[in-house]
């Protein structure tokens, strides 16, 4: 049986981890084994408690400072000795309790990733609608990514044999475009699982941390895809973005 390495990071959020374990202690395990790893910055909150309420669930867990967010994700790397890796941090969840079911039910998993789609919640659990972001139709490559991140990380699960450390010595605000690059250029087979497989709770983000973000991702892609590519694409970007603003479009889209 297949085992997947389900990391969750945390700091000072109880509440939202409590909400991210509950729901991975109600996933079917019929045709995966799960492998649940909480990785805490030293909260000082209720977190420690709650991760010993879920003693039994997770399989390792750690309190302790961090080098920021992914380093953090790092440490479950490289604690996680599961097939695969997937990262629900805490607050998100998984949108279905037999979506490990429906993936792997099959007689052997071929795939070096998987991925699918991402209903966005509001703090409140209120389901807004999927990423306005939709995931490419000829598939998921390397090269989807220059129109941004097309998906989401916590709808993307992949081999553990395959996926790199973040790159926590160039990249602090933006290192997950990068990751999902270089595990996509690794891959010999990606997979659209046709499914809804993760519900992920927005959540205010300053301007001045969303503008050193996006410099970031700039970098990264120019670092994959060239200047040139970079900058048509962004082209791209700010035309879709005014011709959204010109047309009222939703930042959403449908939810069935």
């Amino acid at each position: 049986m297949v085992k997947v390495s389900v990391i969750t990071v945390v700091w000072n959020a109880a509440a939202e981890l409590e909400k991210t374990l509950s729901n991975l202690a109600a996933l079917e395990c019929t045709a995966a084994s799960l492998e649940v790893i909480v990785i805490d910055g030293a909260s000082t909150d209720g977190t420690p408690e709650v991760m010993k309420r879920y003693g039994d669930l997770i399989s390792y867990g750690v309190s302790e400072p961090d080098g920021g967010l992914y380093d953090a994700m790092n440490k479950g790397i490289r604690a996680a000795t599961g097939d695969y890796l997937w990262f629900v941090n805490a607050g998100d969840t998984v949108y279905a309790p037999d979506v490990l079911t429906r993936i792997f039910s099959g007689p052997c998993p071929t795939a070096d990733i998987y991925y699918g789609e991402t209903l966005v919640v509001s703090p409140a659990g209120k389901p807004l609608g999927l990423r306005k972001k939709q995931l490419p139709h000829g598939g998921l490559t390397w090269h989807s990514l220059l129109r941004g991140m097309v998906v989401c990380h916590q709808s993307f699960i992949v081999r553990r044999s395959i996926a790199p450390l973040y790159n926590t010595d160039q990249y602090r605000l933006a290192a997950d475009i990068d990751w999902v690059i270089e595990c996509l250029k690794r891959a010999s087979t990606v997979e659209n699982t046709g499914l809804i497989l993760s519900c992920f709770t927005t959540g205010g983000v300053s301007t001045r941390r969303r503008r050193a973000s996006l410099r970031e991702r700039w970098h990264i892609m120019c670092s994959h895809y060239g200047l040139f590519r970079t900058l048509w694409a962004h082209v791209i970007f700010v035309c879709d973005l005014l011709r959204d603003k010109l047309l009222r479009r939703p930042p959403y889209r449908p939810y069935p």
